[in-house]
């Protein structure tokens, strides 16, 4: 399900940004990713994310972070983790996965990250945790 089409999306206000690699949702209590099919994301595309979450959300990152996956692409977990796994970042993650494949690539990334990180099959028990959290 995209965000768009959920119960979620015109319950606040979010900041909407479009990115080459795909689309952010930013709002005071957390943050959704849609990466476009296809996608690389690797060390520039890891960075554009970070920047915008920082102008938003300012220098020392506490967030909630919602990484919708309803296409197929690829991270440089490597990358992302160098930039994600710093002391200046809280990041709690869910990732909504909607097959066995990218549910598999999600568990490698909740053994590798510092931070939470929980897979979720759809998008309402994703934000739902994320918003819990609070």
């Amino acid at each position: 399900m995209k965000f768009e089409d959920s119960k979620y999306y015109n319950n606040k206000t979010f900041k909407k940004i479009v990115l080459k690699m795909g689309v952010l949702y930013i709002s005071e209590d957390y943050c959704v990713s849609e990466i476009n099919e296809g996608i690389q994301i690797g060390i520039e595309e890891s960075q554009e994310v970070i920047m915008n979450l920082v102008n938003f959300y300012g220098e020392n990152l506490i967030i909630g972070f919602v990484s919708n996956r309803i296409n197929s692409y690829s991270i440089n977990l490597r990358e992302w983790l160098k930039l994600t796994n710093n002391d200046n970042f809280v990041i709690n993650t869910a990732i909504v996965v909607y097959d066995d494949l990218n549910y598999n690539a999600a568990t490698i990334e909740k053994e590798l990250t510092k931070n939470s990180l929980r897979r979720f099959h759809t998008l309402n028990e994703a934000i739902q945790w994320i918003i819990n959290l609070k």
